[in-house]
């Protein structure tokens, strides 16, 4: 869903996309409610059988039984930074003190320790390297507020057109169409993306936005910054948004064939369902009497007369019975002249148990 409010490709990570808001992703809400579990469990009343079960598999894991919930379980948490015998909140243990804390502010400190946890792994010291799109994204564009916490982007803090905030997203994840992020679809080295319209360095966002030579006088229109950072986080988000509008659209005239009109989109779509193909087709001749015949012999032959229905003797007793019983309910309930012209009609079904004879011609 967020990934559709940037119009992002599928190529650009997850952990980009929840940045961009700064929202935990479904793994932080995982992880919680399995501190939660535990708390839970150990808490509970050591008579009650959830106890002992949580109890006989802490005893199998810790005996070397690596199958045991308990097991799986440590081994997960251990994964992404979590300590089984020290969790949140506040890095329990069993010799921890008790706080008078409410529950919604205990599920509010656990929430932001396992936040900060993930952040401290994904962004800060990762375990492994970073993607390339992840790391350019670090050193670019993340933000991290001095408590350890992902920061809003400002853009998203600011009312913009959505057409404004998905060019400055777009921008912000590489999911645009810079050189830089096609020439890896195609395979070819970072140091040989060039830019396609001044053809003197490689074209990344940073050298799209602020070095280029072909949209110096945006800039100056613009008033963009000279520092890619004080540019990506300039308080007037929507005179951003206009300038990357603006030179896309002359980066895109640029990169246009000479010979080949100047066609809005709008244009091309109209000309796209008004193309008709013209089959030329030789004069006709006509039919002759025998390929006439043949045609009308391939035709399929259409059913003559009247085809009755046919009635199981089930269905005309239950037919039959019902108008009698409503005919006797007639005679009770209404005048004996409206009855007699009621009588006199064919009851129903008749004409299809009795049809007429068929005619015949002397």
């Amino acid at each position: 869903m967020i990934a559709r409010l940037l119009r992002s490709k599928p190529s650009v990570p997850h952990d980009i996309i929840r940045a961009e808001l700064a929202s935990p992703p479904m793994l932080v809400e995982a992880l919680f409610q399995t501190v939660c579990l535990l708390h839970r469990l150990r808490s509970m009343d050591t008579e009650r059988i959830a106890y002992r079960a949580f109890q006989a598999s802490r005893d199998m894991a810790l005996a070397g039984d690596t199958s045991s919930w308990y097991a799986q379980t440590r081994d997960w948490l251990a994964h992404h930074g979590l300590d089984i015998d020290r969790l949140p909140r506040l890095q329990y243990d069993s010799h921890a003190p008790t706080y008078s804390l409410s529950h919604q502010e205990r599920n509010r400190v656990m929430r932001q320790e396992i936040w900060h946890t993930y952040i401290q792994r994904t962004w800060v010291s990762p375990r492994d390297t970073l993607p390339p799109k992840m790391l350019y994204y670090r050193e670019h564009f993340l933000h991290i507020s001095d408590a350890g916490f992902i920061e809003i982007p400002r853009y998203m803090q600011t009312y913009l057109p959505h057409h404004l905030r998905v060019v400055i997203g777009q921008l912000r994840v590489s999911s645009h169409q810079l050189e830089i992020e096609r020439g890896l679809s195609r395979g070819v080295p970072r140091e040989e993306r060039w830019c396609p319209v001044c053809q003197t360095e490689v074209e990344s966002e940073e050298h799209f936005v602020i070095r280029c030579p072909a949209y110096l006088d945006l800039r100056a229109q613009f008033q963009i910054e000279e520092s890619f950072q004080l540019c990506m986080t300039m308080g007037d988000q929507r005179r951003l948004g206009r300038f990357l509008t603006a030179a896309y659209e002359r980066r895109e005239r640029s990169l246009q064939p000479i010979h080949q009109p100047q066609v809005s989109t709008q244009q091309t779509i109209t000309q796209f369902f008004q193309r008709v193909e013209i089959h030329q087709r030789g004069p006709s001749i006509g039919l002759t009497l025998h390929q006439e015949a043949a045609q009308r012999a391939r035709r399929r032959p259409r059913m003559g007369g009247y085809r009755r229905p046919r009635l199981y003797q089930e269905d005309i007793s239950r037919i039959r019975i019902a108008y009698d019983h409503m005919m006797e309910h007639r005679r009770t309930t209404t005048p004996w002249v409206v009855f007699l012209l009621e009588a006199l009609r064919p009851p129903p079904m008749y004409h299809i148990l009795h049809p007429p004879p068929s005619i015949t011609s002397s």
